[in-house]
């Protein structure tokens, strides 16, 4: 078996990078080229979406891996932006929501001590109710 140690000590350093680094440019080129890969429904709407056809009928029945990959790429980074995008406005919404209560005078304070207060009272009549029975 030719592993690279065995390479190594057989035609040396230079050599071994040498056939190696054919090999692999050699595999990228040939992988390339070859179109392997079936897209489905939604990864013909990502071809599309991300510019590299105009239509899901125009898109082949078979495509590249690299190609597919770049456009999962494309298609995830897009995704991204757009929930940084809704985090931001959601934020946004947040404290305009906020400012609005705070000048109604209602805090997060105030409706924790008026919930606590109702289940204190909840609980006082319901101790009444069992002592009274």
């Amino acid at each position: 078996m030719l592993t690279k140690p065995v390479l190594i000590t057989a035609l040396g350093k230079r050599a071994c990078n040498l056939l190696t680094q054919r090999t692999i440019s050699n595999t990228q080129i040939l992988r390339q080229g070859i179109k392997n890969h079936q897209p489905n429904d939604l990864e013909r709407r990502f071809l599309v979406w991300s510019g590299k056809y105009k239509s899901t009928s125009e898109v082949p029945s078979f495509v590249s891996q690299e190609e597919m990959e770049r456009c999962r790429n494309k298609m995830r980074i897009r995704l991204a932006n757009l929930m940084i995008g809704l985090t931001v406005i959601g934020c946004g919404i947040m404290i305009y929501s906020g400012k609005q209560a705070s000048k109604r005078g209602e805090s997060v304070t105030k409706q924790n001590l008026e919930w606590h207060n109702q289940f204190k009272q909840a609980n006082t009549k319901e101790a009444e109710a069992a002592g009274g029975k």
